[in-house]
């Protein structure tokens, strides 16, 4: 009866996850502030798409857009949805919410031995991240990144599994499939273009078999064609012909960014997988767990600490754009401060050092390909690493915690839904009523 009590209070759970999710989608939900911009951006695109392909490939910088238009062309030539805004927009939300349930059944793979039923409510998660919501609500295109994203980690998991042997028919296709899969996740969202190189050393360093080398480069090859005509079309990597000479794109995106970033990706780190340092905690002794932090931790929080105080830090208490959730609720506390940041760097730095000596070769060759895409803008976004760190925390990475979060699933996932949905009510409270739009925010700033 206790069981049955149990499993029909976590049925519910995941039905109300189900119903905020599609009721975000009715009510018109807008918990990260950037939905209305799919009439300026995205719609144009795919309508002149529709209209004209070579037209548009030839003038794509002219509607603002600063990725590859492969969501575009998928949605303008494969969504029959893609003629009435709020049909496209319902479509792209069932189609995000079919993410969650591939995420479902990677995770049940990887995670065989737990029951469905906690699998779901673990992976459920994903529909109360207010970024992937907003993408989903607005017919935004990001969702298509970490639908493809999720596969070739998939793929990345079959390829592991036999890497050394000569392989089967069978292991070339998942060679294959990852190769395409990886390609489409890098044309959806570039910055995913670490997914290929980390596969890369993986082979390297793990001495897989010649015949998957020699495959994975062919198909990378070939996949990499239309990547290539692009450039050709271009004249670069980006359609820098019809950019204004206001606009220099290699502003946006310079080596340069990335000391600067790298405190707010580590705070990102730090702000994911908060909940996962707490189920950890929650389930050891104190000294156990003070010993394998404190000294990172330590470490991390004195360095960044003398760095701003010899003011090299000091630009992370003037943006008005970006810098994620933590930082706002930094200001929010007191303007132009920044210490809950580095607090959360800190806790991001230590987690990351937990994954090196955990399993050094395995998480390096993930984590470390990752850092450099990233933290190459000049503005970094917690849109993009949202669902990132979580995906690849659960199915990426080597490391105890997957244990620690399993033994005891039920109260992990009490821990891990909890946080995330006071991070999506505090999200929805900030953008939809204390200060719903940006104007508010500088004018609050004294920007």
């Amino acid at each position: 009866m206790i069981l049955n009590k149990e499993v029909v209070f976590k049925f519910v759970v995941i039905c109300l996850v189900f119903i905020s999710f599609f009721l975000g989608y009715v009510l018109r939900e807008n918990s990260v502030g950037g939905g209305p911009e799919f009439y300026e951006l995205s719609w144009p695109i795919i309508q002149s798409f529709k209209e004209d392909f070579l037209f548009t490939i030839n003038n794509y910088a002219t509607f603002g857009d600063g990725t590859i238009p492969f969501s575009h062309i998928i949605n303008a030539y494969l969504n029959p949805f893609s003629d009435i805004d709020t049909n496209f927009q319902l479509s792209v939300t069932v189609i995000s919410f079919v993410i969650f349930c591939i995420f479902t059944l990677i995770l049940k793979k990887v995670f065989s031995d737990i029951n469905f039923i906690d699998i779901l409510l673990t992976s459920s998660v994903i529909l109360l991240l207010p970024f992937f919501r907003t993408s989903a609500f607005w017919g935004k295109n990001e969702n298509y990144g970490w639908l493809f994203f999720m596969l070739a980690l998939y793929f990345f998991f079959e390829i592991k599994k036999s890497i050394t042997k000569v392989p089967e028919n069978k292991d070339l296709l998942n060679v294959v499939s990852f190769c395409f899969t990886s390609a489409c996740a890098l044309y959806a969202r570039q910055m995913l273009i670490f997914l290929p190189v980390s596969y890369l050393l993986y082979l390297f360093f793990y001495n897989a078999n010649k015949k998957i080398i020699i495959t994975s480069i062919v198909a990378f090859a070939i996949f990499a064609i239309p990547g290539f005509l692009l450039i050709w079309v271009w004249g670069d990597i980006y359609d820098t012909k019809n950019l204004s000479p206001n606009e220099v794109y290699g502003n946006w995106f310079h080596p340069k960014y990335i000391l600067f970033n790298i405190p707010i990706l580590l705070s990102f780190f730090g702000f994911y997988l908060l909940p996962i340092l707490i189920i950890e905690f929650l389930n050891s002794e104190y000294k156990n767990f003070f010993n394998k932090y404190f000294k990172s931790f330590f470490f991390a929080i004195i360095t960044l600490t003398i760095l701003s105080q010899v003011n090299l830090l000091d630009y992370l208490g003037n943006y008005t754009l970006s810098g994620g959730a933590i930082l706002k609720i930094n200001y929010l506390i007191m303007k132009n401060n920044f210490f809950l940041l580095l607090v959360f760097s800190a806790i991001g730095f230590s987690i990351l050092m937990r994954f090196f000596k955990e399993d050094i070769k395995n998480n390096a060759i993930i984590l470390i390909p990752l850092f450099i895409p990233y933290c190459l803008p000049r503005l970094l976004y917690q849109e993009y690493v949202e669902p990132l760190i979580l995906i690849i925390f659960f199915l990426a990475l080597k490391t105890d915690l997957h244990k620690i979060y399993f033994k005891n699933v039920s109260f992990s996932n009490f821990v891990f839904l909890s946080y995330f949905t006071a991070y999506l009510i505090g999200s929805i409270y900030f953008k939809h009523f204390a200060f719903d739009s940006f104007e508010k925010w500088k004018i609050f700033l004294n920007s």
